[in-house]
């Protein structure tokens, strides 16, 4: 990800609280964003859906039910407490200790642990918390208490700001500072060997292939940048003939077959590209600018988001959100419109998508009533994506809070594969919002349209 600021300032970009510095970088998100409607309406067309309802995805065919599990929230309030929560913000379970403020909490992936970079007088840590059951509903007696952190690593300067569980959770990736830029660390989960450096670019995207492997975008774009699949030692090839394009998180389908990532275009500004790692398909499709991309759980199905037409430089990611069959190499619109960032459901039966609002368009309202970017928030237009039946499942407005407008929106990609804002059992997913009066906390939304709560929290995820 991004360089994050001076460390003199004690909180790296990703999880601190927002000063005012950051403050003012979250306003020029905004206005980015809110810049970018004004000239990309007509790049990307009116109108909903435009795939046929006859046209399901890859995806449907091959999702298996989704298993019964336990539905927890991690969270941290305003006060950089850690906790888990049931869905209605009861049976809370707190962690850590005093004098450490936590930040951006990940669930292992069988849920059983919970990772979180906390803030100390005297530096950062990287803390592992095994998760302790809540007490039963009508129990009498003290809270439980959670055992000690497991230290996986600390520094009084340059440390960690952002984390990632490997596949199997027997690992954690995760970024910090150097003098000569940002390195990928990786270290065990149970604090048994020390971090080690893995890769070393400003900035730096990667994914889980594999318990030991990573797909790794380091060092920006021409001379020095590097896209390629490497060990914990850093060992590896970039992939070969390509050179970086657009600079965010690669992608890895599921079953490991096939990567996505952005490269230079030639009568483009950019490509999308889906490939195997053995050369024996390769699919592209031309982008008029910034993309994004992200595989589903499962199938073969790349959703992205680029200019679908030329127009005028976009500074971040904005357009229709589309889907490539990496398989078939067939490229077809979900969504029109000025998408910024989508969220696969667990399922892989829908997608949650954020928006800018259309300029003719008129929605109902969650939790606010000012349908406008302020310092306080980012107004956007959050639906829902049925991809089987080609419908939306729902539509709303909500205003988005400082912290994840500024601190996780623009990284919305990496984020996607670390932090989990969909339910286990995707029916709803949470996010934090802004209410009139200024307020944040966090609303578990029903995808289905039929309803939303509200629970106290800065920032949260749900278990897998």
């Amino acid at each position: 990800m991004e360089d994050p600021p001076d460390f003199d300032d004690p909180g790296p970009l990703p999880i601190r609280q927002p000063g005012r510095a950051r403050r003012a970088a979250s306003v020029v998100i905004v206005l980015l964003l809110v810049a970018s409607m004004v000239f990309l309406a007509w790049i990307s067309g009116r109108g909903e859906i435009t795939v046929a309802p006859t046209a399901a995805p890859s995806v449907v065919s091959s999702v298996a039910p989704t298993p019964a599990v336990a539905r927890r929230l991690a969270i941290v309030d305003t006060a950089g407490r850690l906790m888990t929560t049931d869905p209605s913000g009861g049976s809370v379970v707190t962690y850590g200790q005093t004098g450490v403020r936590y930040h951006f909490p990940a669930w292992s992936p069988d849920g059983t642990r919970i990772a979180a970079v906390g803030t100390t007088a005297t530096g950062t840590v990287l803390h592992v918390f095994a998760v302790t059951a809540p007490e039963p509903a009508g129990a009498s007696g003290p809270a439980p208490s959670p055992g000690p952190a497991t230290v996986i690593y600390e520094a009084a300067r340059g440390g960690p700001f952002y984390l990632y569980w490997a596949p199997d959770g027997t690992r954690l990736a995760f970024l910090t500072t150097e003098p000569t830029g940002i390195a990928l660390r990786v270290a065990a989960a149970d604090g048994g060997s020390p971090a080690r450096i893995v890769r070393e670019g400003d900035p730096l995207y990667w994914a889980w292939t594999d318990a030991g492997r990573l797909l790794v975008h380091a060092g920006g774009e021409g001379p020095g940048s590097f896209l390629g699949e490497v060990g914990e030692d850093g060992s590896g090839p970039a992939v070969a003939g390509v050179e970086p394009g657009d600079f965010r998180a690669p992608a890895r389908s599921t079953d490991g077959r096939y990567r996505g990532y952005v490269v230079p275009g030639t009568d483009t500004p950019e490509r999308i590209v889906a490939d195997t790692a053995d050369g024996s398909a390769r699919h592209e499709v031309a982008v008029f600018g910034g993309a994004v991309v992200g595989f589903g759980p499962r199938g073969t199905d790349l959703a992205f988001i680029a200019p679908a037409k030329r127009g005028p430089a976009v500074t971040l990611p904005v357009g229709p959100l589309r889907l490539l069959d990496a398989g078939l190499g067939t490229a077809r619109t979900v969504l029109a419109g000025n998408v910024v960032a989508f969220f696969w459901a667990p399922d892989g039966r829908s997608i949650a998508v954020l928006r800018l609002p259309p300029p003719d368009g008129t929605v109902a309202l969650v939790r606010s009533t000012t349908p406008a970017a302020t310092n306080d928030g980012l107004a956007l237009d959050l639906v829902f994506v049925d991809l089987a039946t080609g419908t939306l499942r729902s539509r709303a407005a909500v205003r988005l809070g400082d912290t994840f407008t500024s601190q996780v929106l623009p990284y919305f990609d990496q984020y996607a594969l670390s932090h989990q804002v969909w339910a286990p059992d995707s029916k709803s997913i949470v996010l934090p919002l802004i209410d009139d009066g200024g307020a944040t906390a966090l609303e578990v939304i029903a995808a289905d349209g039929s309803g939303s709560h509200r629970i106290a929290g800065e920032i949260g995820f749900w278990r897998p």
